[in-house]
């Protein structure tokens, strides 16, 4: 079935004494049945003694998955922002949101949801409050939208925008002036506004924010009291659901472009639009427009007994059209204006670069040749300030995905609440803590809770100390833990070896990682020689700042043997490894059999929210609190809790750390084969989504300028990836865990296509 099928299809004869007994059979619910208009579906309002609901029979030509989606949304909506006023889908009596019935032998589907009682818009008519609170309304849907993704697509429908073109067959149904007009959109269209689709935010949209579809309390017509019909809900640019808005909303007006500017200031202040969103949202206005002006004669001409429902809006689309007509540059500019992004548009990168480093200082260092100046981000995605998005495969930080937004709305929500520090007792945090402990093996039960990484460290190190009564630490030789003092101090990647203190020995990781017990008896050796006693050892559990290795199931258990035979402690530090990146076993060190004495935690915790925390044993614990003090003010206070349970609940809803596997292994096998054809790539390593990517030069050499020459490449080509190692010839892949094999097919695809241009341009090989 198409999607002309589907628009050519009435709704479906059905009588009220049907849609009674479909109430009864279906959902064991009973009232007084009044028929409703409706574009595709046949409508009725139910009315019981204590509420009512709204009935909707569908045509055949719709599919019951791609319906269940549509009661799906409106459970997801209702979820992440229970203030928004969408209708509650209500399941038959057997627990499916899609039920069906038989009309004139054709089962036709069914859903049920609550009644939004009020008029619509179209009734009540526009007024600017109304506008405006139905427009900010529509930016704070968008935010409760973005984190569902529908799992049964509909087929591609003619009212999706970026199908305007496929409506040339329909312009037979308009005559005259409309014909003419409507033709040379269509050829602007498909020539100027859809080719700068690709730089727009996509999401799941509504689709249709008309005033059909927006109700409002009869009492008070000034206010919205909801929105229905989620019946054209797509994938599409986020802009194009404002854009089908205000395209209604200014209809009829005697200074639409008005109406475009102000209404577009009042999305922006919930949800910031970009410089592309805004540049294209009044041609995007004007398209949703010639779209219903073909639409309607179109389906009108189909539909003669529905015609005066389907024409509601054409005479208004016309002279609207007419107005707007050859001012959209003025337009982008009055929006501009409005927005308030005027002063963001003018302020150039060289700019903002001065003010960062006169602000900031020049100690602190940006990853890429030309800096990369974001604005906003979403899942994969980090959007610059002229609306070029960039697949970020660099950020581990953003665990389950930039601004997601149930994170989002648990810091909010609980922010609402209450926040306090933990001299209180507060029940969320604890509870916090006894995700956290479940999560790792005994005898690791006691949580202490930190802001960053770096103070986690810190911590783990003043227990060791603490505990042993001694402060002689073994690091790897390029390992980074912080930059706290201490962390600073045992981080011979910022330092050097010749900078460390006497209290700091190294130990060699080589490739192999051959299991070799002098190396760690070297190190102690090397403290004794100094005057110092064994503390402890510590190691990132991915060796990140070594060239990311995945150690053998033999290496840390020898290791760790070593240092408690000389009543040192083992501390893992998970801080990027931890939470699932490496897969299934959700640590790094669980590869390994181990057990430390201590864990500490960090960066994916709160997922962009300064949070971290450290994991050790009781007895380990205590010791420390007999001879030590430790509080934060910040640390582990209910904000933060209810952020690091929010992303807990979005890994296990998700089962990302098995998605992990999955698809790190289908970007190793990309990059295997990459290897295979360049022989620059000398290894591709690491476990789960923690990917090194060694290059090397013919002689064998770390290939550290190619690296840094393809790091700036594929930033150029719209791909965020890192670099790290003692050369730094390693690059790093570390995505969000939410990155998927489409997002992995555009890294290789990218990463070939720089690859294959160097080689024949004689830059490599």
């Amino acid at each position: 079935m198409t999607s002309e099928d589907v628009l050519a299809a009435a709704p479906p004869p059905v009588a009220a004494a049907h849609a009674a007994a479909v109430m009864a059979d279906l959902y064991d619910l009973s009232g007084e049945v009044t028929p409703l208009p409706g574009d595709r579906d046949r409508n009725f309002v139910i009315r019981g003694a204590d509420e009512s609901w709204m009935l909707k029979i569908a045509h055949p030509a719709e599919r019951a998955e791609v319906l269940a989606e549509q009661q799906r949304v409106l459970q997801h909506v209702r979820r992440w922002d229970p203030h928004l006023c969408v209708p509650m889908p209500i399941p038959t009596v057997s627990g499916s949101l899609v039920g069906s019935t038989v009309v004139d032998g054709l089962p036709l589907p069914v859903r049920l949801t609550s009644y939004i009682e009020g008029v619509t818009v179209d009734e009540a008519g526009w007024t600017t409050e109304l506008r405006r609170g139905s427009t900010q309304f529509l930016a704070r849907l968008g935010l409760a939208i973005r984190s569902f993704s529908a799992v049964a697509p509909g087929a591609p429908d003619l009212w999706q925008i970026e199908r305007l073109t496929d409506l040339r067959v329909h312009l037979g149904h308009l005559t005259g002036d409309r014909y003419d007009f409507a033709a040379c959109w269509l050829d602007h269209y498909e020539n100027e506004v859809l080719p700068r689709f690709a730089g727009l935010r996509r999401q799941v949209i509504h689709g249709d924010f008309n005033p059909a579809n927006l109700i409002v309390d009869s009492a008070e017509p000034t206010t919205l009291a909801g929105v229905i019909d989620f019946g054209d809900m797509t994938t599409g640019p986020l802009v194009a659901d404002l854009a089908i808005a205000l395209a209604y909303q200014c209809l009829g007006a005697d200074d639409p472009a008005t109406v475009i500017a102000e209404s577009a200031s009042s999305y922006h202040r919930i949800v910031p639009l970009t410089v592309a969103e805004i540049e294209i949202l009044p041609e995007l206005a004007m398209s949703r427009m010639v779209q219903s002006l073909i639409i309607s004669g179109w389906r009108s001409a189909v539909h003669p007994d529905n015609r005066e429902y389907i024409l509601l809006h054409a005479d208004p689309v016309w002279e609207t059209l007419q107005r707007l007509a050859g001012g959209t540059d003025d337009l982008v500019v009055r929006v501009t204006k409005e927005s308030g992004l005027a002063a963001t548009v003018k302020l150039t990168t060289d700019d903002a670069l001065a003010v960062r480093r006169r602000r900031l200082g020049s100690g602190m260092r940006l990853t890429y040749d030309i800096p990369l100046r974001v604005a906003t981000g979403s899942g994969v995605w980090l959007t610059d300030t002229d609306g070029v998005r960039h697949l970020d495969a660099y950020n581990n930080v953003a665990h389950v995905g930039h601004s997601q937004p149930d994170v989002v709305a648990a810091l909010v929500g609980q922010a609402g609440r209450l926040n306090t520090n933990t001299r209180y007792l507060v029940d969320g945090v604890a509870d916090y803590a006894d995700r956290l402990v479940a999560m790792l093996p005994d005898p690791l039960e006691v949580v202490l809770f930190a802001n960053s990484g770096s103070e986690a460290n810190d911590l783990a190190l003043r227990m060791a100390r603490s505990v042993t009564g001694r402060r002689g630490m073994v690091v790897s030789e390029n390992a980074y833990h912080g930059s706290t003092y201490l962390t600073m101090a045992i981080s011979p990647e910022e330092l050097g070896i010749e900078r460390l203190e006497s209290w700091v020995a190294t130990v060699t990781v080589p490739g192999s990682f051959a299991v070799d017990s002098a190396e760690i008896d070297l190190g102690i050796e090397q403290l004794g020689k100094a005057g110092e006693q064994l503390a402890g050892y510590i190691c990132d559990t991915v060796f990140s700042s070594d060239g990311i290795y995945e150690p053998p199931p033999a290496y840390l258990p020898s290791i760790y043997q070593k240092v408690r035979g000389a009543g040192g402690l083992c501390i893992a530090d998970e801080v990027q490894a931890g939470f699932g990146r490496v897969g299934s076993r959700l640590w790094g060190f669980a590869g390994s059999g181990v057990v430390p004495d201590i864990v500490t935690l960090g960066k994916p915790m709160g997922n962009g929210h300064p949070l971290a925390a450290v994991v050790t044993t009781r007895s380990i614990a205590e010791e420390f609190f007999s001879n030590g003090y430790y509080f934060s003010t910040f640390a582990g206070n209910p904000v933060s809790a209810a952020v690091g349970s929010a992303v807990l609940d979005v890994m296990e809803r998700h089962n990302l750390p098995s998605r992990v596997e999955q698809v790190a292994g289908y970007l190793k096998t990309g990059l295997a084969a990459l290897a295979a054809e360049y022989p620059v790539i000398r290894e591709v390593r690491g476990p789960g989504m923690f990917i090194g990517v060694d290059l090397a030069y013919e002689d064998g050499r770390p290939a550290t300028e190619y690296a840094t020459y393809i790091q700036n490449q594929m930033r150029n080509k719209q791909v965020l990836i890192g670099r790290t190692g003692p050369a730094g010839n390693v690059l790093k892949i570390r995505p969000p865990l939410v990155f998927a094999e489409e997002h992995a097919d555009l890294l290789l695809n990218r990463f070939r296509s720089q690859l294959s241009l160097d080689f024949s341009n004689g830059i490599m090989g």
